[in-house]
């Protein structure tokens, strides 16, 4: 029985030993860049450059530049980053994914997730 016993708490203690050494050095796997389609060049290319403002007020975004150098500017903040379309979806840097259908030239819809909302963005100017 103390055999026994002590084989038991040994077996504990390996497993508590690996679940802490699991714990404190965390293995992290690299995400793999996506790869512009065609497709999403050929969209990049027809939203860059220009103003995009929402009719909706409570879009998470009035007023969006897309310019041409890939570079991006919100009403809220002018500090320029960069932006993409990646899969069908417009990937702002330091934002989440959006995303996106064109509607006609001058127009284009973006989903919301979070809200689970689409909402209508027109082209109002070319940079």
């Amino acid at each position: 029985m103390k055999k026994a016993c002590v084989i038991f708490a040994a077996c504990l203690l390996y497993t508590a030993v690996t679940a802490i050494k699991k714990k404190t050095n965390p293995t992290f796997t690299q995400k793999e860049k996506a790869v512009q389609s065609a497709t999403d060049i050929e969209l990049q290319n027809w939203l860059k450059g220009k103003v995009w403002t929402a009719d909706d007020g409570m879009a998470p975004m009035s007023l969006l530049k897309l310019k041409s150098d890939g570079s991006y500017e919100l009403k809220t903040s002018k500090k320029p980053d960069t932006w993409q379309i990646i899969e069908g979806k417009i990937a702002l840097a330091r934002l989440t994914e959006w995303p996106q259908k064109k509607i006609d030239d001058t127009t284009f819809r973006l989903y919301v997730k979070p809200t689970d909302k689409w909402y209508t963005y027109k082209q109002t100017s070319t940079l």
